[in-house]
């Protein structure tokens, strides 16, 4: 007779293959009633557990893969401190790559670190990402894996990341309430689901205000300095009136303030400008940027438990978790366009 199998026993049992699995490693998390109702059923049909297999299975490099996107932008920095920091703790080692959201090179690195036997990845996708890509390369490895900062659309996956669009809302919400009418959006890569997601939080809002965004104000770039210097250059061209710009991220609106200058605009008081992230030198600027904070500790934190997670229970269904976006008002929009009537709340 063939050999029952782990399905063979939930199928019977009424409870899911993870489920047995738990009752197997006589897990905390499944209740007394269902573990003695699980092991009943492995008893009548004659389970017996395989610990050669198990052994197997169980076999560790104790080495996790992050590949992310770009290693200048002091975002990434802090999320890699916090991963690094929680797989220490747990006696692993952390490999880095980085892919400069650049999807073939992202391949060749989810590849190689396969082939070293990595026992997870998180990955911070290319905005090109597809899930047939990963279905090739981490699916089809059976590398368990976590997505960071950016979903890849019908990829199931566990993912973890800040509330893009209530990001977005903050934003939006903030600007029109300090007289701002005509709002850019810049850069960031076009197709990623981080920047759509956020130029839809801040559509919203404006849209709440009877206001809209004009899509010739929305110019995707790089996310980097260079992209938010050639975006404001970008919207300069379009000859369109704009008395706010939101950045994608810290970084780009750097580059963007430093762009405006130039051009004889003064940032915080004839344009107001934004970003996210709230990087260390996002309140040393001059003026001080307004942003939203998108926590890139607790954001690197949470992604290692979650792979960890998955590592020790690989079929336990796939979890998201959003955290929720903080704004953070300084110099940078306090100024209020003359006879904007806009309210004092925004200004302290």
């Amino acid at each position: 007779m063939p050999r029952v199998t782990l399905s063979d026993v939930a199928a019977a049992s009424g409870v899911s293959k993870a489920t047995v699995s738990l009752v197997v490693r006589d897990s905390p998390r499944v209740s007394a009633a269902t573990k003695a109702r699980v092991r009943a059923t492995m008893e009548e049909l004659g389970y017996v557990y395989d610990r050669r297999a198990a052994n197997l299975r169980a076999q560790r490099s104790m080495t996790v893969a992050l590949v992310a996107t770009n290693v200048r932008n002091p975002y990434f920095a802090e999320l890699t401190m916090a991963i690094e920091r929680v797989l220490y703790k747990r006696g692993y080692t952390l490999l880095l790559g980085y892919s400069h959201d650049d999807q073939e090179r992202q391949t060749r690195l989810l590849e190689a670190m396969s082939e070293h036997r990595v026992d997870g990845v998180l990955l911070v996708p290319s905005y090109d990402t597809s899930s047939e890509m990963l279905r090739k390369t981490l699916t089809a490895s059976g590398t368990p894996h976590v997505l960071v900062t950016r979903h890849v659309p019908r990829h199931q996956a566990d993912y973890i990341g800040v509330d893009n669009r209530e990001a977005g809302q903050l934003l939006g919400d903030h600007l029109v309430r300090s007289g701002r009418r005509h709002v850019a959006f810049l850069g960031g890569p076009p197709r990623s689901t981080a920047r759509e997601e956020r130029e839809q939080g801040l559509r919203t809002a404006l849209e709440g205000h009877g206001l809209v965004l004009d899509p010739s104000l929305s110019i995707a770039t790089s996310a980097d300095r260079d992209g938010g210097e050639r975006a404001v250059d970008m919207l300069a061209g379009t000859g369109r009136p704009y008395d706010a710009v939101v950045c994608y991220s810290d970084v780009v609106a750097f580059g963007a303030i430093s762009a405006l200058r130039a051009r004889g605009v003064e940032p915080g008081r004839e344009v107001a400008v934004a970003g996210f992230d709230d990087v260390p030198d996002a309140a040393l600027q001059h003026p001080s940027l307004t942003t939203v904070a998108t926590h890139p500790d607790q954001t690197g934190t949470e992604a290692a438990e979650l792979l960890l997670r998955r590592i020790e229970e690989p079929d336990v269904p796939p979890r998201t978790v959003l955290l929720t976006p903080e704004l953070k008002v300084r110099d940078s929009t306090r100024s209020r366009p003359a006879g904007s009537g806009a309210d004092s709340e925004d200004q302290r």
